[in-house]
């Protein structure tokens, strides 16, 4: 294959990939149609089913990239910092930082698990592994509360990051009911979830 071609080919699938996420978090996998993806990436339903074979294989696709740049920034984040301390927090301000950030990460895990096609894929298997790994270590050190099963501390984590992003208006419809003038900051539940991490 030439160059160009390849080059072509690549392009039209980053187009069907771009338009395809887009659509899927404001629908999900039932609500588009191909004839969607189609109109808004302006590459022909017969190009899409020649690249991803069906629209499942597309959505499957799309999940895969989510994942891959979730784990990507979270283990570029996890690279620069050497304490481990430092590491916790700074994943755990990741992670709320990405959530927070990518609408279409949330919308297409909601999507995925309302809809029954979540995937478990290899990568983030691996991910959740080497978190696993890292919270067994500072039970190790003794840096790390060891009352808690390391197996459920990035699940503990990960859970209450998606549930913070998700209930923004009931946080704020709460502060100002219980007349807490300060509120919560992201930041207040990064310091609190290492609170429970840490001894």
């Amino acid at each position: 294959m030439t160059d160009r071609r390849q080059r072509d080919k690549d392009q039209t699938t980053q187009d069907i990939l771009i338009a395809a996420r887009r659509l899927f978090s404001e629908k999900g996998l039932h609500g588009t149609s191909l004839r969607d993806i189609e109109k808004a990436s302006g590459v022909s339903k017969g190009l899409i089913l020649h690249h991803f074979e069906t629209k499942e294989n597309l959505y499957a696709a799309v999940q895969d990239l989510l994942i891959q740049e979730y784990t990507a920034q979270m283990a570029a984040r996890r690279e620069v910092s050497k304490d481990l301390l430092e590491m916790i927090t700074s994943a755990i301000r990741e992670s709320l930082s990405y959530n927070k950030s990518n609408t279409e990460f949330r919308r297409i895990a909601l999507w995925s698990y309302l809809e029954g096609l979540e995937r478990n894929t290899e990568m983030e298997k691996r991910f959740t592994t080497s978190l696993i790994n890292g919270m067994r270590a500072g039970q190790e050190s003794g840096l790390v509360r060891d009352d808690v099963d390391a197996f459920l501390m990035p699940f503990i984590v990960r859970g209450t990051i998606d549930y913070w992003v998700r209930k923004e208006a009931l946080r704020e419809e709460m502060s100002t009911e219980i007349q807490n003038e300060d509120g919560a900051s992201d930041e207040d539940i990064v310091d609190a979830l290492v609170k429970l991490l840490i001894k």
